[in-house]
């Protein structure tokens, strides 16, 4: 962040400035105050421009000199503030999400704005961008600040904040996608849903057709009613199907294990189950050790909320299951869970219509492709997860042209392809590898073609010996789109490429990461708001900023260069990082030997038999022309340390090594020598690099994780910057890293450059009255203090506070999509804010603190969220003058646990308890079961204390019927009120008996009340 001083001015002056660019004259800051150096002793009234999609720093001397100390006394409608030392932070990261439509009626028309942007009316960064304006004064909001000078006393301030445009002009991804928990294995803890199937299917002699079920069940069932009598069957106490009683049945069901069906009968059982009879989540089950390529494939997607995905899994011994091709299309649909598959060529996954879907442990030998659906007013965005798996080539074998002759030419299949606006993509723990390339490909001299010829290739390519396709310049192992936002790439090895290692685009969050033998590593770019955006100011171009989020990489490797020829290979065989947008933040990242060091005769690859000459050795760490004198990104070079590029073209490209790194010992740092170590061997024992690709490739789960780390230490230890992370549990405080996200749970920069809490589970988390989002880890820790007014905001993943959580003067806690949040309790006196707008809420302790909470499921696209108020041995009060609103039909909320264990809720006088409908429906609050144990039944006693609450009831929308608003194992006490709003010509009554509180809605002229 860029920070000035003005000198000059003595206390009390008047003072006018305004910052521009020098090139292009743009107004970068405009600078009033009527008395310098002074906020008064009755108060000021300030006002600022902050970056919006960022933690923007106010400093201490704008208000005034001398300042010993300010305290935020009101937070603003957007956004948080907080206070480092005495500066003022401001933090608007995930404030301007952009959304946009796509307009068909433009396609083939100039100008090209076939997308516009949704919320321009209210979203500062919508506005800005469909305006082409870096200011939004009229979205500005204000907060109060106490602001205590030397000697004096504390002044009040308030702060008018104006929306500017970030450089970057997304600002900083909080880490949005789809990640679920995950137990000591690292393997997610699937959770079903209250009503949950498992079904088992084989290939296997003696698997169940739908002639075999009617055969065993009788002539008098139907096809279409096969999925209705399974239900039945899963159901305690039975059902009835066409008039016949089919009995409870939850061993020998058709599709337990004990009574597989036939693939070919599995899709229709699925959306029977799911979508007539109402299971919320089915478990379908592949036999190992069987081919299913042959087989229907099931594609119905979906759940119960985002943590209760479907899933597609394995069972049984031998080989993984081998899949068919997956093509999700129509309207999208939300919700999958694999693992434990494989798809071999010609069976890739991809389409438009599934999102929110995690692949764990899979094996691909074609493309995952998932993509936006442009269709007007759709959830459009593909978001999904690839974890511990293995991605090791993506050959094309429909691109075989003239006759199975030739390769196809330019398009080529990536391992992974983010198309077209994703919002959220994790790739962590994965082993990916040569995309639509090979290294065995043969020249024709056709411009961009390729032999398909029998040269004796190695088998484990499954080509029966025959060439790969060939080097170009979209033979990408992973292609992310020209727009995307929130991308987490961790704990990765890219191995093979022609053309870039990933083709990035811009906006990525990237830690401990290896890469090797590619055309190009990466570029970090720019992103785009919309797919295929171009440099149109209609389009919500400026000149001067990027467009998507920021960048950071931390913990990265590239060593080994393509050097891959051909027709269509271009000019990049040996470029390595290349930087094309502005404060991309880069940390311990390491580019190493272009050839082996050790072994000279490895430099012979840089001859290239198709240009007849050695190739372009490019250089393997640079910035791109925008960042030239007079050009856009002048001076906006990120923070860079401990950066080096090395032995990358000897002789013709320099060194770059800023901090002046010791290079003596860097020859030892070779993939090779790490390999010979890794395998027993003396050093340079190996020579091919294929030889270590083959033996990655067959490692799995979280076995590559590992790997990776290991090798980047083993890069890192010559160098003298591996981190010396600590090896036990201790306090860890957070201080904002604001040449970094200054927010994220996940960044160690944020922690004092050491591991993040919840490292240990002994480990204490000190917010220090900051808002921070945690994303992407299950982490446990012994303690969490927010501090004065902090916020812990979770996405994803799943955080465990093992005690009561403390804060100053108030704190918030919000869960979002399928983040989740468990505390032991709370006792203290400040107001916690709790609000659950999707994941879970979870409460294991005493909670009898002050706290006003709200669940509404807002930010789930099943309408779903969670709020144990007690879990397990546990009990919660909602305090006089605190309350709890509830919103509309989606939500769950109450108690869970197993082992008859007391689980309390109770209202004080003076609290309110809020039903507010959505779409005529009201939730309950209930025993539920959460999916946390399993298929285990809640058992729980369960209590409610009504206590003399108020009940606010909001039914608007709502008919006459009968509704249960609590159901407890024992309810006490009575409602001091009820009041709300009802439609004209109905009448509500509200019920309490000794195991729970009733509804009824009837005819009648408006009233609502008690019975």
């Amino acid at each position: 962040m860029a920070k000035f001083d003005i000198k000059g001015p003595s206390a009390g002056d008047a003072v006018s400035a305004t910052l521009r660019n020098s090139a292009s004259g743009e107004v970068l800051l405009r600078l009033d105050r009527t008395d310098w150096g002074n906020v008064g002793s009755s108060g000021a009234a300030l006002a600022f421009d902050v970056d919006f999609g960022a933690v923007h720093r106010i400093p201490a001397s704008a208000f005034g000199a001398g300042i010993e100390s300010i305290t935020v006394t009101s937070q603003p409608g957007v956004g948080h503030v907080s206070v480092q030392g005495t500066d003022v932070l401001v933090n608007t990261v995930d404030e301007g999400e952009i959304r946009a439509d796509f307009d068909a009626s433009h396609l083939g028309s100039k100008p090209d704005p076939i997308w516009t942007l949704r919320d321009a009316d209210t979203n500062p960064l919508a506005y800005m961008v469909m305006n082409n304006v870096n200011r939004a004064p009229d979205m500005a909001f204000s907060f109060s600040l106490s602001v205590k000078s030397v000697g004096q006393g504390p002044v009040a301030v308030t702060v008018t904040a104006t929306p500017a445009l970030h450089r970057q002009m997304c600002g900083w991804s909080c880490g949005r996608g789809i990640k679920l928990s995950v137990d000591e294995t690292d393997a997610t803890v699937l959770e079903p849903a209250e009503r949950h199937a498992d079904l088992y299917t084989t290939n296997a002699p003696g698997a169940y057709s739908a002639d075999d079920i009617i055969a065993e069940a009788g002539s008098w069932l139907a096809r279409s009613r096969i999925g209705w009598y399974i239900a039945a069957q899963l159901t305690v106490g039975g059902g009835v199907v066409s008039g016949r009683t089919v009995a409870h049945d939850p061993t020998t069901y058709f599709g337990s294990q004990a009574k597989p069906i036939h693939p070919d009968i599995a899709r229709e059982i699925v959306k029977s189950l799911y979508e007539t009879s109402g299971f919320g989540t089915v478990y379908l089950h592949y036999e190992r050790g069987y081919d299913y390529r042959g087989n229907v494939t099931n594609l119905n997607a979906g759940g119960d909320g985002l943590l209760h995905p479907h899933a597609i899994l394995a069972y049984g011994s031998g080989a993984r299951p081998l899949m068919p091709g997956m093509a999700y299309n129509g309207g999208k649909k939300h919700g999958m869970f694999f693992r434990g598959l494989a798809f071999p060529m010609e069976s890739g996954v991809g389409g438009a219509g599934i999102t929110n879907v995690i692949f764990e442990d899979t094996y691909h030998e074609d493309k995952i492709y998932l993509y936006s659906d442009s269709s007007p007013g759709a959830e459009r965005h593909s978001r999904f997860t690839v974890r511990n798996s293995v991605l090791p080539q993506a050959f094309e074998l429909g691109g075989l042209q003239r006759d199975g002759e030739h390769w196809s030419g330019k398009y080529r299949p990536s391992c992974i392809k983010p198309g077209s606006d994703p919002h959220g993509v994790i790739i962590q723990g994965c082993f990916i590898g040569w995309g639509g390339q090979g290294p065995d490909y043969v020249s024709d001299r056709v411009a961009d073609a390729y032999s398909y010829e029998p040269i004796g290739s190695d088998l484990r390519w499954g080509l029966d010996g025959y060439s790969q396709p060939g080097a170009n310049l979209w033979t990408h192992p992973v292609y992310f789109d020209s727009s995307n936002r929130h991308i987490l790439w961790r704990d990765n090895w890219t191995f093979g490429s022609g053309g870039s290692l990933i083709q990035l685009r811009g906006g990525a969050v990237m830690r401990s990461s290896a890469f090797t033998y590619g055309n190009q590593c990466f570029a970090v770019g720019t992103g785009a708001f919309v797919p295929y955006h171009s440099k149109d100011p209609a389009c919500g171009y400026q000149y001067g900023y990027g467009n998507g989020h920021r960048s950071l990489c931390q913990d990265v490797v590239y060593t080994h260069a393509g050097y891959m020829s051909g027709a269509g290979a271009g000019m990049a065989q040996s470029e390595g990082i290349k930087i094309g947008a502005p404060l991309a933040s880069m940390d311990r990242v390491v580019v190493l030997h272009d050839c082996d060091p050790n072994n000279a005769s490895d430099r012979d690859r840089v001859y290239s038999d198709w240009l007849g000459r050695n190739m372009f050795r490019l250089e393997g760490y640079s910035y791109t022309t925008e960042f030239d004198p007079g050009a856009e990104f002048e001076n906006l070079e990120g923070r860079e340390r401990a950066v080096i590029c090395a032995d990358w073209g000897p002789g013709i490209n320099p060194d770059y090594n800023p901090d002046g790194l010791d290079l003596s010992g860097i020859d030892d740092a070779t993939v090779f020598r790490w390999y010979d170590a890794k395998r027993g061997n003396a050093p340079d024992t190996t020579t091919d690099i294929m030889e270590i690709y083959w033996w990655l490739r067959e490692h799995e789960g979280p076995e590559i994780q590992a790997l990776v780390r290991d090798f980047i230490a083993f890069m890192q230890a010559p160098l003298g910057i591996a981190p010396a992370w600590r090896t036990s549990a201790g306090p860890c405080s957070f201080v904002p890293d604001l040449a970094e996200d200054g927010c994220r749970w996940d960044n160690p920069n944020n922690w004092g450059g050491d591991l993040i809490p919840g490292s240990f589970a002994a480990d204490t988390a000190a917010l220090g009255g900051h808002k921070v989002f945690f994303q992407d880890h299950t982490l446990t820790v012994a303690g969490l203090d927010l501090g004065a007014g902090g916020h812990v905001h979770a996405v994803n993943g799943r955080l465990n506070v093992s005690a009561a959580p403390t804060c100053t003067g108030g704190g918030a806690i919000t869960t979002d999509e399928s983040g989740q949040v468990w505390i032991g309790g709370y006792a203290g006196t400040a107001p916690l804010a709790l609000t659950v707008k999707g994941g879970r809420f979870a409460n294991t302790g005493t909670f009898s603190g002050p706290a006003d909470i709200r669940i509404d499921g807002s930010t789930d696209p099943h309408g779903v969220a969670e709020f144990l108020c007690a879990y397990g041995e546990a009990s919660m009060t909602i305090r006089s003058g605190r309350s709890m609103e509830i919103m509309g039909g989606g939500p769950r909320v109450g108690f869970d646990g197993l082992d008859g264990a007391q689980a309390r809720l109770s209202f004080e006088g003076g609290a309110e308890l809020r039903f507010v409908a959505e779409n005529g429906r009201l939730a309950t609050i209930r025993e539920f079961r959460s999916g946390v144990n399993g298929t285990q039944a809640t058992d729980v006693v369960s209590s409610v204390d009504l206590g003399g609450a108020a009940l606010v009831l909001d039914l608007t929308g709502v008919t006459a019927g009968s509704h249960v608003l609590i159901a407890a194992d024992s309810v006490t006490g009575s409602f001091g009120s009820v009041t709300g709003a009802i439609d004209p010509g109905l009448d509500a009554t509200v019920a309490v008996s000794a195991t729970g509180v009733s509804l009824t809605v009837t005819a009648g002229s408006g009233l609502i009340a008690l019975a």
